[in-house]
């Protein structure tokens, strides 16, 4: 049966809603229409039962499947609007006019704070703040909540028919159902009162059931004091818990307790609540559900302990009762993979003075000991050092830690040349370098590489734990390398370049740590740090001992691989007190200063050095010995057989500071070469012998050719360029110093400006030196003999074609050249070049030969004029200087043109080749 009341509720509400249908879109036909609802409209119909949404859609011809987009729409603008009124906020938000959150006034301080700085453990989990105090409602309602004045309970009813009601409990407790009556559900659970109303349905109205849940929970007031951000009265949702609460008062202060919030209700202590059970295990079974009139006290915090170093969360933590190192160890989450358990360093307070102790964490004794409040709990790192383990590195396919057993040998790390070595490797030289003692001193041990790796017993030493192989490259220079090596070889090496460079920087930084203060300045230093001038420990270095640039030098060099081991031996002293470094000079492939290996000897030094070059003398080799006594110091010589230590037939044992010199051969020259460029029947590069002459050299080279222009050869030599290059800068700076002084000082009338100087020595240091060595070749040639030149390395003989010109050069109008004619004079072939400048100098005109000499021309009215063997001749070059008086008379003027044009002669004979 449908009571009258009910009927009448609904018939109203149907006919509003169809009158509304109605005014709003007029007379709707079922069939060809469907109802368009406005926002309003949708927020009517979605308060009907879904039944009368379906009889209403039936009725106006609506599609069913709207009703549920309405529905679904209302509930995600619903859930966009719960989303929008956010309550909570970070501390030190602010809120504009409309309510919207700005920037917060901490921000900058919050971006720029230390990120090392240790903090309270649990403190800004709760750091919010709260917009305003409006209750939230929207969490599920658990089964054991109690009903209280307020709530709204929403029961639908279905069977015969379906009726919906959103019934709210009066201050009475009480709530009434339409023809059922009042029932008294206050103070019962949520579970409860369901059963309660669903059976008094099924009792007292026939034909239906209930559907029971919850509509709009109640709000209720809580009190947080103590110790919170914002403490004060809050409107929350009856089914708000203690940490809940604790978020809308925007967490705690910097002095509040986490381990012991305690809910107050009448007086009486409800709950405790340890904030670390919920933090650390995810126990909220002390988060108990608020009540109207409850109070949250927050006291405040009592002794906190620090825990820093390798755990996973160093913070600072709050003592409650009688924690122990191991709670310590929980608190701040368990220490890292790295942390050193077995000293870990335990700061505490004792009588006003600080003292400090070493724990052990692996010991249960220790973890059971107890916290006192300022204690500080330091678990630091294991040690980068490798135990059990063993570098590689150098000229290796594969660098890096191998692993360390008792008895390995160098043969099980390095088992194949081909394979595990890089192809510039030197396999006659290799180092197993070990650190012995508390000081930590080195122990160098030589060993051949290819007699080690095909297994020798000499040479294939036992290896210890942490020793580190060090493997050559027979080059020195990059430059060498890459002259020698396959590009493809350097291709594969390149492509291993980060990892290679890695390891060497960790090998370097194993010698070099002890030397710095800190490791995070090693680096740094080994970049500034210059290479010490151990050689000066011997005396006067040999000049083939040549120092080679960092940068220019081979990555598996002998100077950059032993660099950090001497300096780490220039620090030690051997058992007669020298520096446990030797030096080897005179004729090896690389000499220089080498460190002192166990069981030292001349071969293994001449290993070291790259062995013996060609030119040395093998049948005698010397050794100085600096012998130290108390009081005295003495110098020995040892003399050495070369050949029988190269044959294994003896050795001579070597100690620190020794120096062995090789000799060279007497009478030993390297190959020199000399040049035949132009005229020559057989030109090219020939090999000579010492004290080989140019008349011999040419005869080899089959003289001349018809078209030879002997009077022009030009002939250079290396050592006379390089003397040019010196005098050229030399006369430059006098130059410059005279004219500088002569400005200073007023001296002179200056026709010249500076911006001329200055033009003047650039052209002068721009002239390339020749090196010219003039000759009179024909008479040369038919001297027989009679002073002859010897030859020396890199000479250069240029014999060109012959000529049939004259060039004329300076201060004329036209410097230009003119075919030879015998009959014409200088005059006239200055007069043909449009004769002289106002600056020429016409009493210093000279005349350059073919073969570079210089004669003086007089004019021909003195008797210094021109003989007949003295005339022009063919490929000779008339030069006209600049007159000195325009220059203050400097006499080094006519010295800076003449060296001008007697270059510009020299090269134009050279490049008429």
């Amino acid at each position: 049966m449908i009571s009258l009341k009910s009927f009448l509720s609904r018939s109203v509400s149907y006919c509003a809603l169809t009158l509304m249908v109605v005014a709003t879109f007029g007379t709707i036909n079922p069939v060809n229409a469907q109802w368009m609802p406005s926002q309003s409209q949708i927020e009517q119909l979605k308060s009907l039962p879904r039944a009368q949404q379906e009889a209403l859609a039936k009725q106006f011809g609506i599609d069913p499947s709207m009703l549920d987009q309405i529905n679904s729409q209302s509930s995600s603008s619903s859930d966009q609007k719960r989303q929008k009124e956010s309550v909570v906020f970070p501390r030190g938000t602010s809120f504009d006019k409309n309510g919207d959150p700005i920037i917060p006034e901490d921000l900058e301080e919050q971006f720029t704070r230390d990120k090392d700085e240790l903090k309270p453990f649990g403190y800004e989990l709760f750091a919010g703040e709260p917009k305003s105090f409006s209750p939230t409602g929207y969490a599920p309602v658990p089964s054991n909540y109690i009903m209280g004045v307020g709530d709204t309970i929403k029961v639908q009813l279905f069977g015969k028919e379906n009726r919906s009601y959103d019934l709210t409990i009066d201050r009475e407790g009480k709530v009434v159902i339409p023809d059922l009556g009042e029932l008294n559900v206050a103070g019962l659970s949520y579970t409860l009162m369901q059963e309660l109303i669903q059976s008094q349905v099924k009792q007292r109205l026939i034909g239906f059931n209930a559907a029971v849940s919850m509509g709009e929970l109640r709000s209720i007031q809580v009190f947080i004091a103590g110790e919170a951000y914002k403490p004060g009265s809050y409107t929350i949702s009856s089914l708000s818990t203690i940490s809940q609460a604790l978020y809308l008062a925007g967490g705690f202060s910097d002095i509040a307790s986490l381990r012991s919030i305690r809910l107050m209700r009448a007086g009486e202590v409800v709950s405790d609540f340890d904030l670390y059970d919920l933090l650390l295990e995810g126990d909220a079974s002390d988060d108990k559900m608020l009540q109207s009139g409850d109070v949250v006290f927050i006291p405040t915090r009592g002794d906190m302990v620090t825990v820093k170093g390798e755990v996973k969360r160093p913070a600072l933590y709050e003592l409650k009762g009688d924690e122990t190192l191991e709670d310590a160890i929980r608190f701040a989450g368990g220490s890292e993979d790295n942390a050193y358990l077995s000293s870990a360093q335990l700061q505490r307070i004792v009588k006003g003075k600080r003292l400090i102790s070493t724990v052990d964490l692996t010991s249960e004794k220790h973890l059971n000991k107890e916290l006192q409040g300022g204690d500080v709990l330091t678990l630091r790192e294991v040690s980068d050092s490798l135990d059990n383990s063993l570098l590689l590195v150098g000229a290796v396919t594969r660098p890096g830690h191998y692993e360390w057993y008792e008895g390995i040998r160098l043969n099980d790390v390095l088992r194949d040349s081909r394979h595990d070595l890089l192809e510039q490797a030197d396999l006659a030289y290799g180092l197993v370098v070990r650190e012995t003692g508390p000081q930590r001193d080195l122990s160098l041990y030589q060993f051949n590489v290819a007699e080690a790796i095909s297994g020798k017993t000499e040479e294939n030493l036992v290896l210890e734990e942490r020793d580190q192989i060090v493997i050559f490259s027979r080059y020195q220079t990059e430059e060498q390398e890459e002259q020698q090596l396959s590009r493809f070889t350097l291709t594969e090496q390149e492509r291993q370049a980060d990892e290679r460079q890695e390891m060497l920087a960790e090998y370097r930084q194993a010698f070099l740590e002890d030397l710095v203060q800190s490791k995070t300045g090693i680096e740094e230093d080994l970049s500034n740090r210059q290479r010490a001038p151990l050689a000066d420990l011997f005396g006067s270095p040999d000049e083939d001992d040549v120092e080679i640039a960092d940068e220019d030098l081979a990555l598996y060099s002998r100077d950059k691989l032993l660099e950090p081991i001497m300096q780490r031996m220039e620090r030690q002293r051997t058992s007669n007190g020298n520096t446990p470094l030797v030096y080897v000079a005179g004729e090896v492939t690389h000499p220089g200063v080498y460190p002192l290996v166990e069981n030292a000897s001349v071969s293994r030094l001449l290993d070291a050095a790259g062995g013996v070059k060609d030119s040395a003398y093998l049948k005698r080799a010397e050794v100085t010995r600096f012998e130290f006594n108390k009081d005295t110091a003495r110098t020995d010589y040892l003399s050495v057989a070369l050949n029988d230590v190269l044959n294994g037939e003896m050795d001579v044992p070597l100690q620190g500071r020794d120096r062995l010199n090789v000799l060279s051969i007497p009478e030993w020259q390297n190959t020199y070469e000399v040049t035949l460029k132009g005229e020559v029947r057989f030109p090219g590069t020939y090999a000579i012998k010492r004290g080989e002459t140019l008349t011999q050299l040419i005869e080899r080279a089959g003289g001349f050719t018809d078209h030879a222009f002997i009077e022009g050869a030009v002939f250079t030599r290396e050592e006379l360029r390089k003397q040019e290059q010196e005098r050229k800068k030399i006369l430059a700076q006098e130059l410059q110093r005279e004219v500088a002084g002569n400005m200073l000082t007023g001296t002179g009338d200056s026709r010249v400006s500076y911006s001329e100087v200055r033009n003047l020595l650039a052209d002068l240091l721009s002239a390339e030196p020749i090196g010219r060595l003039i000759m009179d070749l024909p008479k040369l040639l038919a001297g027989n003999g009679a002073n002859n030149v010897q030859l020396k390395d890199g000479d250069t003989l240029h014999v060109p074609s012959r000529k049939d010109s004259i060039s004329i050069m300076g201060e004329v109008q036209m410097a230009t050249s003119y075919r030879f004619d015998p009959e014409l004079t200088v005059d006239e072939y200055i007069s043909r070049s449009g004769g002289t400048k106002e600056k020429a100098d016409e009493e210093r005109i000279y005349i350059v030969k073919a073969n570079g000499a210089i004669e003086r021309y007089e004019g021909g009215s003195s008797w210094f004029s021109f003989s007949s063997n003295s005339q022009l001749g063919p490929g000779d070059t008339i030069i006209v200087p600049m007159d000195t008086t325009y220059t203050e008379n400097l006499e080094l003027w006519s010295q800076v043109t003449g060296i001008i044009y007697n270059s510009a002669v020299a090269i134009a004979a050279i490049n008429g080749l």
